[in-house]
């Protein structure tokens, strides 16, 4: 199912699309596409959270219930759609760029959840979207069941980290510190996942301490140990990395034989849990 805002402009439909068009071009997410004689399609795509999102400019009106608004706001049949069933996370990716384009041309906006037409409101505009997707998935259990489930604080600080894996690599390139992906883990049955960092005991690597567990994998060693056991064991050899993100250090080269140390001798509950990995876009906040 897509979600959809839609943009209207006080007074006129008329601005600028070639300026609308040249805005989207500038962006390396962006690619522009004509689907047929009577729409342009510019299709925003993130590789690294592999999340699209189509901004149509279109020859008429599809807003449903249209009549119903104030008339002295005219669509300028103009609209964003994406998946219902994406994370806040991305939805927020779309609205600002929805923050850029209603300040470039005057637009407002609306979606079926508003009472009226509206100026940009951030905060009004992701309830909105979170209103409509917790409705859809309250009357969809089945469908839900075919997704997994962390909170929306710990999702979100897990793509903040996926948006920053190039930029972390190419810092910490000279040091030939690993920056290990995050993955993630559920048991079998159930919706709720743990987010997970997957690291050997013989390169040295970036840390981020917000996961659940931490994921030994080696080849020799393999165990799952839960963060904060990991991070009382081993925090000593922890360096800060100044980023936008809290919670995030490497370990060096200088101290993995210490860590490889404690990895080895010392001992670890043991997860009671089986776990089985999950594809991250099965993923959801909802």
């Amino acid at each position: 199912m897509l979600f959809r805002y839609y943009f209207f402009k006080e007074g006129t439909r008329n601005y600028e699309v070639a300026d609308l068009i040249k805005y989207f071009s500038q962006n390396s997410y962006f690619t522009i596409e004509d689907k047929n004689e009577n729409e342009k399609i510019a299709r925003y795509f993130n590789p690294v959270l592999n999340f699209s999102a189509d901004f149509v400019i279109a020859n008429k009106s599809i807003v449903p219930g249209i009549e119903r608004l104030n008339p002295k706001f005219i669509d300028v049949n103009l609209r964003v759609e994406f998946q219902l069933l994406s994370p806040d996370y991305d939805a927020n990716l779309i609205i600002n760029i929805c923050e850029d384009i209603t300040k470039m041309f005057n637009f407002y906006v609306y979606n079926e959840v508003f009472e009226d037409v509206s100026p940009f409101k951030r905060l009004m505009m992701l309830k909105a979207f979170q209103v409509v997707k917790r409705a859809y998935a309250k009357k969809y259990p089945l469908e839900m069941s075919k997704y997994y489930h962390l909170e929306r604080e710990s999702l979100n600080k897990a793509y903040d980290y996926l948006q920053q894996v190039e930029i972390l690599k190419d810092l910490l390139k000279e040091e030939e510190i690993k920056v290990p992906a995050i993955t993630y883990y559920a048991v079998e049955g159930k919706r709720r996942v743990y987010t997970c960092v997957e690291i050997s005991r013989f390169e040295p690597f970036v840390f981020p301490a917000f996961v659940d567990i931490v994921h030994v994998d080696d080849g020799k060693l393999d165990m799952f140990i839960s963060t904060e056991e990991f991070s009382n064991k081993t925090s000593k050899y922890f360096h800060p990395i100044e980023s936008s993100l809290t919670n995030l250090f490497y370990v060096g080269i200088k101290d993995m034989k210490k860590v490889n140390k404690i990895l080895t001798k010392a001992t670890f509950s043991k997860l009671i849990l089986e776990l089985t990995q999950v594809n991250f876009k099965k993923v959801l906040d909802v």
